[in-house]
């Protein structure tokens, strides 16, 4: 097959809109759409090399696998590498063992899987993930292991005839199409991270590459069709965005313009002899590669990111990387393979499998904890000091009450005796520790019922992006359960109490806000405060109409992810102090729900227990205590912390 120029020139399209959408370049919100174009090109090229194969009765199975070996692995490999050697020397235990995890799973094509089961409430920011990107590279190689096979299938049962290729991508490409607004629905990570549902995409190229025989084009012609097709995915990448179902049908503009330019073949238009570009599509691969964990590094050594210096270098440093990359590592591993065969194939083989293998090794060693000083360990360690029980009483509750397994709830102690009830969020079983401690001193055990997210409130509505979230059928089964308990037995109610009505303390997370009664939440940030103050007044008050209530205050929520910042700090050599917030700062974030709390206490009965006695102190309230984190993130309490809030939880025991 001959070089195309034009695609080269487009592949360097594709990667420029990504890496300046992930340098967060101001206008450049759609870049995302550059890994679309990327899937297209990825089609055509597939498709053109085993057919073409197939046609001389010369495609060999093996061979295919070990091109795309060779083309994909070093380059890969030798990120990887760095980046192990890197995180050794610069990352805690906690971090680098996520490294590792993903860097084993990059290395084996399974990146895309992790990341879509990684997402959650509990899930790290994306700016911590150094191999996020490479979920795509798992996207392309599963279809690269299945696609050949397909069509080596159809072309034994039905003939080696183009009739039969079209037929059987069409089925793919309607198939994997339709499924996008199923699953975006219903699974929105699993509709972007997946390959079912970004096939047609790789199978869209395909079918340019069995038509294009059809179509001969004037150069003009061609010329001003190559322009439409540019104009579609530049335009994409300039006004889409991440709002928008991803894949779904808007995915159609930049991948049609991907297959326009490529159909049009205008191999010797300006565009396609334009010399950066060229450059461009021959590093993107590298380019790709190196460019995301810049942007991490950038996050990890808090540098400004919007500054536009930061940008530019960011860039420019991603384009010499990749052109490194590619003169000492894609261009050798290509000529070791040509050169040597099967020999040389072994020996590229080696550097991943001694990767995965020390990325094992590091896993298995909790980090390679052993490798820091004993401080920034224990630092390190307070990320993982939650309540044991978490997954089985917080993360799954929701799924046994789907399931209808029977009690939703969790009872923390051994006594008989349950002497107190925590509804709540992931605070609430942030908090279980320091209750439990408190309770055992009554020799009385605790219940506890609450999912991630969701409001301890009856009526509370949650939505994603299409579809209400269960959190309002949870919590009214979770108010069944508790009626059965005796009136005397008082219900403890924590929550982020703040979130669901301003968002996140860096963003105002529509995912988060909550409704009422299957309503979505009120756009208008002035109404939606004024719904919420009452609503959460008049929901602890009716149900202290039967027991008991205490509403532990909001928790304070820190600037940082504290362990992550102290154990950062410290690794760096900077002058470390502990992680705190101003008294007045908390105080701003939380007036509406601490007044609507204090509300149902003066008119209801209802009890107030406040943490600021024991986190806060001479005006700030602090997330660690000589160096020691108390919170696992940034805002949940871990179980050190909890135990800080043992005398507080006391007074619920005593007077019960």
């Amino acid at each position: 097959m001959r070089f195309r120029k034009d695609i080269n020139a487009l592949r360097g399209v594709a990667v420029a809109l990504v890496a300046l959408f992930h340098f967060q370049t101001p206008g450049f919100n759609g870049g995302f759409i550059g890994v679309d174009v990327f899937f297209v090109i990825s089609g055509y090229l597939m498709t053109a090399i085993v057919i073409g194969r197939l046609d001389k009765d010369r495609f060999s199975l093996w061979d295919f696998y070990v091109a795309r070996f060779t083309r994909i692995v070093p380059a890969l490999a030798t990120l990887a590498a760095v980046l192990m050697v890197f995180g050794w020397f610069y990352l805690d235990a906690h971090a680098y063992k996520v490294l590792a995890e993903h860097s084993g799973a990059a290395l084996t094509f399974i990146s895309n899987f992790v990341f879509w089961r990684e997402a959650g409430y509990f899930d790290a920011s994306s700016q911590s993930k150094w191999l996020l990107h490479t979920w795509s590279l798992a996207v392309e190689w599963q279809f690269y292991i299945v696609y050949p096979i397909i069509l080596m299938l159809g072309a034994r049962v039905f003939g080696n005839k183009r009739s039969v290729y079209q037929v059987v991508l069409v089925l793919i490409g309607l198939v994997s199409f339709a499924l996008d607004p199923v699953v975006a629905r219903s699974h929105p990570e699993a509709n972007f991270f997946l390959l079912p549902t970004r096939a047609w995409e790789m199978v869209l190229g395909g079918l340019v590459m069995l038509n294009a025989e059809r179509f001969k084009f004037t150069p003009r012609t061609a010329n001003a069709l190559q322009t439409v097709g540019l104009v579609a995915i530049v335009g994409a990448g300039l006004f889409f965005t991440e709002a928008f179902d991803w894949p779904g049908v808007m995915t159609l503009v930049p991948a049609l313009g991907a297959a326009l330019v490529i159909l049009s073949a205008a191999n010797d238009s300006p565009f396609s002899n334009f010399t950066p570009m060229q450059a461009l599509g021959r590093w993107s691969y590298s380019i790709y590669l190196w460019h995301w964990p810049l942007t991490v590094l950038i996050h990890y050594l808090d540098v400004p990111s919007h500054n536009p210096f930061v940008i530019a270098g960011g860039l420019a440093l991603s384009v010499l990387l990749g052109f490194v990359s590619y003169e000492l590592v894609e261009r050798r591993a290509a000529g070791l393979r040509e050169r040597f065969g099967l020999r040389g194939v072994g020996t590229l083989a080696t550097a991943p499998i001694a990767i995965v293998l020390a990325c094992t090794a590091v896993t298995f060693a909790n980090g390679a904890a052993a490798r820091l000083p004993n401080q920034i360990k224990l630092v390190s360690a307070a990320s993982t000091d939650v309540d044991p029980r978490r997954t089985e009483c917080l993360t799954n509750s929701v799924q046994r009450m789907v399931a209808g397994s029977g009690e939703i709830g969790c009872k923390y102690g051994t006594s008989t005796k349950v002497g107190a009830i925590v509804w709540g969020d992931s605070h609430g079983n942030a908090v279980i520790p320091g209750v439990v401690t408190a309770a055992a001193a009554s020799d009385d055990s605790v219940m506890f019922f609450g999912t991630s997210g969701c409001p301890p409130f009856e009526g509370a509505s949650r939505f994603g992006k299409h579809t209400e979230e269960p959190c309002r059928f949870f919590a009214k089964r979770v108010a069944d359960e508790i009626r059965q308990y005796p009136t005397s037995v008082p219900v403890i109610v924590v929550a982020r109490f703040s979130a669901y009505v301003d968002g996140k303390t860096d963003s105002v997370d529509p995912t988060i806000l909550i409704g009422y009664d299957g309503e979505r939440p009120l756009t208008d940030p002035a109404q939606r405060r004024t719904r919420y103050a009452s609503f959460l007044t008049k929901d602890l008050c009716a149900l202290a109409q039967s027991r008991p209530v205490y509403v532990l205050m909001p928790i304070p929520e820190m600037d940082h992810d504290v362990p992550n910042y102290l154990a950062k700090s410290m690794i760096l050599g900077r002058h470390t102090e502990d992680v705190s917030i101003a008294e007045s700062d908390y105080f701003k974030r939380n007036a509406l729900a601490r007044a609507a709390i204090e509300d149902a206490a003066t008119h209801c009965g209802v009890k107030t227990l406040d943490p600021l006695p024991y986190l806060c102190r001479d005006g700030r309230c602090f997330g660690s205590d000589a160096l020691m984190p108390l919170y696992i993130d940034g805002d949940h309490l871990s179980e050190r912390g909890s135990e800080r809030l043992t005398p507080l939880f006391r007074s619920v025991f005593d007077a019960s």
